[in-house]
């Protein structure tokens, strides 16, 4: 059995989960205008709640393909924080008006 594989790659899951979250936060304040950083954030915001609300459809998922959960919960949050590596630098740059 996969047991302390699945439990790895659950952790790891998680941990980039948080980073994609975290980078919400910091990177969409950096990276819009002044005029639409709002819009930004709120946007940013409400896409990562949409996430956390249909994230109990992908458990549901296991009835129809027993590993789909662990692929959503493993590979969406990996993706995101490999995306997130793709950002532009902002340290000691003027925010963009």
């Amino acid at each position: 059995e996969l047991r302390t594989l699945r439990m790895v790659l659950a952790v790891f899951g998680k941990g980039c989960l948080a980073a994609s979250f975290n980078c919400v936060y910091l990177y969409t304040g950096e990276l819009y205008p002044t005029v639409t950083r709002q819009m930004g954030m709120g946007l940013g915001n409400t896409m990562a709640r949409v996430g956390s609300i249909t994230a109990p459809l992908a458990k549901m998922a296991a009835e129809v393909f027993p590993a789909l959960p662990f692929i959503i919960y493993g590979a969406a949050p990996v993706a995101a924080g490999l995306a997130a590596t793709l950002l532009p630098e902002t340290r000691n740059l003027p925010l963009p008006e």
